[in-house]
């Protein structure tokens, strides 16, 4: 709630030339990716510690440009942490409250603001059916995530059965 009321002071400004992404879909998303940002960091720097130390230096003797060493090791080796982070900022948006119902506009309802409007407004058989669908749409996107996560599994963590 803090966040969004401090959102809300920092961009409605009128002398800050951020102000235009004030009750845009963009501001929705950086909110909730700065808002749940601590647990995707940690869970990158975990998955980055668990590579063994010498493969920068072995790109390096090899010399093999940072960015071709992070595509074609580091990612694929810590993918399934990206997906797990992809997931758990998805879901988090999905379902948040705390900051979004300060800062949409009539453009971009999230829907689980929209569930607590029509709570509001009587409408409890259509916000238990919103949330219904809020909880589906969360549990397909954690099947999809799982059902990548198996498919890149063999590619990618073979370097881990050793």
């Amino acid at each position: 709630m803090v966040l969004g009321l401090g959102y809300i002071f920092y961009f409605n400004d009128a002398n800050n030339p951020l102000g235009v992404l004030y009750g845009t879909m963009a501001f929705l998303v950086i909110n909730t990716v700065v808002h749940y940002y601590t647990v995707g960091h940690m869970t990158a720097l975990t998955a980055l510690k668990q590579l063994p130390s010498e493969i920068e230096a072995t790109a390096a003797s090899v010399k093999l440009p940072q960015y071709k060493l992070f595509f074609k090791v580091s990612l694929p080796c810590c993918l399934p942490a990206v997906l797990d982070i992809a997931i758990y900022l998805f879901i988090n948006a999905l379902t948040t409250t705390s900051a979004v119902v300060f800062l949409y506009s009539t453009n971009t309802i999230p829907a689980s603001v929209a569930v607590l409007n029509m709570d509001d407004a009587g409408q409890t058989g259509s916000a238990a059916a919103m949330a219904v669908m809020i909880m589906l749409s969360a549990a397909v996107a954690k099947l999809v995530h799982m059902v990548v996560g198996k498919l890149f599994e063999g590619k990618t963590q073979a370097w881990r059965k050793r």
